[in-house]
């Protein structure tokens, strides 16, 4: 069973920060340099210095802080333990006005064998490292994960009517302007309420598979370390959770850019790869109907290619589904017939021959989410852009069901929930 608790928010005090939108921040993995950079500048006491600090030894300077803003009063913990209703008001680039609600606590974490916690992504060692260090050395959670159970949106509505009743206790918007408000919920009937829906479920992790990854290791080293308590803080995460079937839940697409590589020739791979593909070529003025021919349905298997120095904008679709087959058959059927593992097995590795993985540790493959800045990057001198359409939310709890993952960077659900609202201490007062 999933158990989701209220917990003791550790949180900026309003006395102290008069504009909460000068401290907080994005997840750390969605942070360029140069946002962190203005991030920084912005304030000194940005969460920005906590999750992602740029000093030499970042993990001792991130946990001075975070006990210095505590001891100083910049951080305060409420007395009373809560859920929060978190509520985030959006536009979607094509202008549509949405709006996503979840609840923010504190879930036990478990091994991903015993299924009550599924993972839907691969993960990389070396953020595990990175976010395991920052967690050794501050002892908090210092930004909540992102998860689904499966439809029951009921599950929300002790916690709409509550909040109806009443203003937000933290009503702030972000660099994207994406408002982000969230209600304390301190009342026991609404706590059990929500506690007890979700005590049959199972959840998907949406985002933190690392940060997930790291507190489950996290809690087994204390374990070992003689920590038999298990109700101690660190056997638990900070995680929101809404359901899969919101209204309000976006998955954007997740282009790739291929900056530099030797193996890759744009007339030789635009050769190999009509043998596997169907080719419509668009002239370069011609984007907005390019693009919009990407998004038609049906989607499975298509693609955009736009190579540096090429007169045309390419839509390559799948011809033969068998060719997933040859090249991906290590992969389980229901992953290898996805865009992005048809993407990285057959044309990355398959075609180019590159090695994702190492390719994105090295910088020389990057992630985009907007359709024209993945465009722009090839004229300012990437070799090849791969436009992508987002996978279906379907898609992704097939795959966790079948106890499968996908390929990392396969998702990128927007908005992003903030870091610096709400922190979860994993000690004692």
């Amino acid at each position: 069973m999933v158990m989701l608790r209220p917990f003791r928010p550790l949180r900026y005090n309003p006395a102290v920060i008069g504009d909460l939108a000068a401290v907080v921040a994005p997840p750390y993995d969605v942070i360029p340099e140069a946002h962190r950079d203005v991030l920084y500048e912005r304030s000194e006491r940005n969460v920005i210095r906590l999750i992602l600090n740029r000093s030499a030894d970042r993990y001792a300077t991130a946990a001075q802080l975070l006990h210095a803003w505590q001891r100083d009063g910049v951080l305060v913990r409420d007395k009373a333990p809560a859920l929060c209703r978190y509520v985030e008001d959006f536009v979607l680039p094509n202008g549509e006005a949405r709006q996503r609600e979840g609840i923010i606590g504190i879930v036990r974490v478990e091994p991903f064998s015993s299924g009550q916690i599924r993972p839907h992504e691969r993960t990389l060692a070396r953020p595990k490292e990175d976010r395991m260090r920052l967690l050794r050395a501050c002892r908090t959670n210092l930004s909540p994960l992102f998860a689904l159970f499966a439809d029951k949106p009921q599950v929300l509505d002790a916690a709409t009517g509550v909040a109806a009743t009443r203003p937000p206790d933290i009503d702030v918007r972000d660099d994207a302007n994406v408002r982000h408000r969230l209600w304390l919920l301190t009342e026991a009937s609404v706590i059990e309420a929500i506690s007890a829906a979700l005590a049959e479920e199972s959840i998907v992790i949406a985002d933190g598979h690392h940060r997930y990854e790291t507190a489950l290791a996290y809690s087994e080293e204390r374990r070992a370390q003689g920590g038999h308590d298990p109700d101690a803080p660190y056997n638990f995460v900070l995680m929101y959770v809404t359901s899969m079937s919101h209204p309000g839940l976006v998955i954007l697409p997740t282009h790739r850019v291929l900056s530099k590589s030797a193996s890759f020739d744009a007339p030789k791979f635009t050769a190999q790869l009509q043998r596997h593909f169907g080719l419509r070529h668009f002239p370069r003025s011609a984007r907005e109907e390019f693009l919009a021919a990407l998004h038609e349905p049906p989607r499975l298997g298509r693609f955009g290619v736009v190579s540096a120095g090429a007169d045309d904008l390419v839509l390559a679709t799948l011809d033969d589904s068998a060719v997933a087959d040859q090249y991906a058959g290590h992969l389980h059927a229901v992953v290898r017939r996805l865009d992005v593992p048809i993407l990285d097995s057959v044309i990355l590795r398959g075609l180019i021959g590159i090695d994702v993985t190492a390719a994105a540790q090295d910088g020389r493959l990057a992630y985009m989410h907007d359709d024209v800045a993945a465009l722009h990057a090839v004229e300012q001198g990437a070799q090849v852009a791969f436009l992508m359409n987002p996978p279906d939310l379907a898609d992704v709890q097939a795959v966790c069901l079948a106890g499968q993952t996908m390929p990392e960077k396969s998702t990128y659900f927007y908005p992003k929930l903030l870091s610096g609202l709400v922190f979860h201490p994993l000690e004692p007062d």
